[in-house]
């Protein structure tokens, strides 16, 4: 069962009224107690008056009322020093107050009087808690763990210390333990909404994404209201844009575009899941454990900074590098003490700095009239993580999920004109290994983010890399429109995605190329289709021919229904100079030289399959453009078309 006066959140707002029942009870005359005797000093009388006199004072709820009942609790512990009981109510009170430390020496003296009192090893732990959220010192998260784990060895019942002692487990990174504890914690208090959204978060960082969606969607319903609108809400990760509309819209509309923004944001299309969402919702809960102020309903800046970008890899506390010490106003001589937090993301590129001005333990960004103060991460910097960033780069987010071993997966899309309309070739590539068991997938969703089409096959081995690669492709006819095609191959924890966005244009009658498409070796043709060798890296081997594939569409057919045309290829370095333009200017490097072909060709009908094969072992290794011009011979009309490759040394 749950304690009295420990509530999930810890804030001193919140246990003051649960706390004044504890001591309203403790104040009753009782024959004999714990550290007591039958026959009681003279003065235990006046130990009780003051308690019952401490808790109608605390019934105030105000400052006045908390002052003389912290007195009177002083006055009563050195009447009565062995009485546990009393130790433990002004422990608490302080702890509700915010004296931590002074919290801490009287929890501590009710351990050493009574040491099988779970609330107070419990009231240790979360003394200790608290000054590790001070500061983030992992000194004072172990102690915080040891003795909340105290407190759940000596009552099994502890549905409170269970559910702290998952949270911090999770910061230790420790989530089969975190699970464990949440499971204790729903079977101390089933009833309780955060017991199970504790579990849900420990089955994520466990790499269980179809029990944790599940967990997530049973509990956040049946949390307050304020605390589910946080899950809700989309505006810590959105952009200003994003948060105006958002604000605007009803209740159903509101829904309809959060949807839309996860879907826009999924790293996994292939999944049932939406992995970012799983990620955002864990972070949520965490913070919602360790920062989450149920007077004022909300977390501070810390919460928000967590829920966006995860928890910091450091943090420093007050650091020689910053002032403590701020002005009022730009023009005030006036100045004020603060403690400041630095947290770091070194991965990220990104810094954060805040601010406790009122000393309450409530951190803000810094005030600035200059600059915005809210940070960014670097774009450099995510280039290279295989994350997912949501617009402006408000929230940053894993494209897999934890425990996942990651999978190398290069994949591109091509377009072209089919019987209906456009068509969509999506092809992947990913490094195998021996007894390989992954299957590819692939879903195309519209602009809304809606599913509109879904395949999978089997990988079979590349033909540029046979005994390393495997390949899979899918085609598709679709409606003109934006689209998003989802890439995927899983296997156990071994997962690899990718998106790829594509626009599709409804054909007209003028001359049109589709993308030129590198192949690995000569495309088949089988009948009226091209089978074509996947190669989404474009990589020609060196000595090795570049193999290309285009379709001509809408060519002028003459007399007896041949077309005629003519088609020129170009091959031209797209290797950039890094250096500054009085370097280039100064000592310019050397350029690959051009390769330049053109030919004539008479085709039966509108519609030409074209591949072309440039010998490029003249080139040096490095990074190709190729351009493809065609120009209807009757008409006149011309049509362009590009594509890149690299050119690898031997």
């Amino acid at each position: 069962m749950t304690r009295p006066g420990y509530p999930t959140m810890i804030n001193c707002h919140r246990i003051i009224p649960t706390l004044v029942v504890s001591l309203l009870v403790l104040a009753v005359p009782r024959a004999a107690s714990c550290g007591t005797s039958m026959h009681a000093p003279p003065r235990a009388g006046e130990a009780r008056q003051l308690v019952t006199s401490a808790a109608r004072h605390l019934a105030l709820h105000t400052i006045d009322g908390r002052r003389m009942a912290v007195a009177e609790l002083e006055r009563a512990t050195a009447i009565e020093p062995a009485e546990p009981d009393y130790q433990l109510m002004l422990a608490r009170v302080y702890y509700a107050s915010g004296y931590t430390r002074a919290a801490m020496q009287r929890f501590a003296r009710v351990v050493a009087l009574s040491p099988t009192n779970a609330g107070a090893q419990y009231g240790l732990g979360q003394a200790w808690r608290r000054d590790w959220l001070h500061c983030l010192d992992t000194t004072s998260l172990a102690r915080a763990l040891d003795r909340v784990e105290a407190a759940t060895k000596l009552d099994s019942t502890y549905a409170e210390a269970w559910l702290t002692l998952a949270s911090l487990r999770l910061e230790r990174h420790q989530p089969g333990a975190a699970a464990a504890a949440a499971a204790r914690a729903i079977a101390a208090d089933p009833g309780r909404p955060e017991c199970a959204l504790a579990l849900a978060a420990a089955r994520w960082r466990l790499g269980d994404v179809d029990g944790a969606e599940r967990g997530f969607r049973a509990a956040v319903p049946r949390l307050p209201r304020t605390v589910r609108e946080r899950f809700e809400d989309i505006a810590p990760v959105a952009s200003e844009r994003d948060t105006v509309i958002y604000n605007h819209l009803s209740g159903p509309g509101r829904a309809e575009f959060a949807r839309r923004f996860w879907s826009e944001h999924d790293p996994d299309l292939t999944t049932p899941e939406n992995e970012a969402q799983l990620e955002y919702w864990a972070r949520i809960a965490q913070a919602y454990f360790l920062f989450y102020d149920p007077k004022r309903r909300e977390w501070d800046e810390r919460g928000e900074l967590y829920v966006r970008y995860g928890p910091p890899d450091r943090a420093d506390y007050n650091p020689l590098s910053v002032s403590l010490y701020d002005k009022v106003g730009s023009r005030s001589k006036t100045v004020y003490p603060m403690n400041v937090m630095v947290w770091s993301w070194p991965a990220l590129g990104m810094t954060a700095t805040l601010q406790d001005r009122v000393l309450s333990e409530y951190y803000q960004l810094p005030m600035a009239e200059d600059h915005d103060p809210d940070p960014r991460p670097d774009p450099d910097a995510l280039a290279h993580l295989g994350v997912i960033c949501t617009h402006e780069l408000r929230g940053v987010f894993p494209v897999l999920p934890p425990a996942s071993v990651p999978v190398r997966l290069e994949a591109g899309v091509a377009r072209f004109e089919g019987a209906n309309g456009p068509r969509i070739l999506a092809m992947l590539e990913v490094a195998s290994e021996p007894g390989d068991s992954l299957a590819a997938q692939a879903v195309v969703v519209d602009s809304t983010g809606r599913e509109v089409a879904r395949a999978a096959q089997p990988l079979a081995p590349s033909a540029c890399e046979a005994a390393r690669d495997r390949v899979a492709d899918f085609t598709q006819e679709l409606p003109p429109g934006r689209y998003t095609v989802g890439l995927s191959v899983r296997a156990g924890a071994r997962r690899g995605s990718a998106r790829v966005p594509v626009e599709l244009f409804a054909p007209d009658t003028l001359l049109a190329l589709s993308d030129v498409v590198v192949t690995c070796g000569t495309p088949v043709t089988l009948g009226p289709s091209v089978r074509l060798e996947p190669n989404p890296l474009a990589r020609v081997a060196a000595g090795a021919p570049l193999t290309a594939y285009f379709e001509v569409y809408h060519l002028a057919p003459g007399a007896g229904g041949q077309s005629r045309f003519e088609y020129e290829y170009r091959v031209k370095s797209a290797d950039r100079d890094p250096r500054i333009w009085l370097q280039r200017a100064l000592a310019p490097r050397p350029t690959a030289p051009e390769l330049e072909v053109s030919r004539r060709e008479t085709n039966a009908g509108a519609m030409r399959r074209q591949f072309v094969s440039v010998p490029v072992s003249s080139l040096p290794p490095g990074h190709y453009r190729l351009e493809i011009l065609v120009r209807d011979l009757f008409t006149g009309q011309e049509a362009h078309a590009s594509a890149f490759f690299t050119h690898l040394a031997q």
